[in-house]
């Protein structure tokens, strides 16, 4: 069985492939409370939502597509699950419930 997740194997899912186009990343983030700011190599996105954390995530130039390790990274630095860093990307969670999983931690 294909899915968006990947194949379901006999021990779980197998193969999981999310990855998100970059502009999606971007345009979530900056309509999430994100503020970029822009460096030599990178565009570096701040949180300004009110969250005491210094939280914020690199997206290099040329980086047409973001999955694997590099994703897990940028969920890293955000500080958030993958299913929370999936529902800020494809807008399941918004601005509020964002602010309110920062406060949270």
């Amino acid at each position: 069985v294909l899915g968006v997740f990947g194949v379901l194997g006999v021990f779980g899912v197998v193969g999981t492939t999310t990855t998100y186009k970059t502009r999606n990343i971007e345009s979530a983030l900056s309509s999430k409370g994100f503020q970029s700011r822009h460096g030599s190599k990178h565009k570096i996105y701040v949180y300004e939502g009110g969250s005491e954390m210094d939280i914020h995530t690199f997206v290099s130039h040329g980086v047409k597509e973001y999955g694997g390790s590099l994703l897990s990274a940028m969920r890293r630095q955000l500080m958030l699950s993958h299913e929370e860093f999936d529902g800020v990307v494809t807008c399941s969670i918004d601005t509020e419930e964002l602010a309110g999983i920062y406060s949270e931690k």
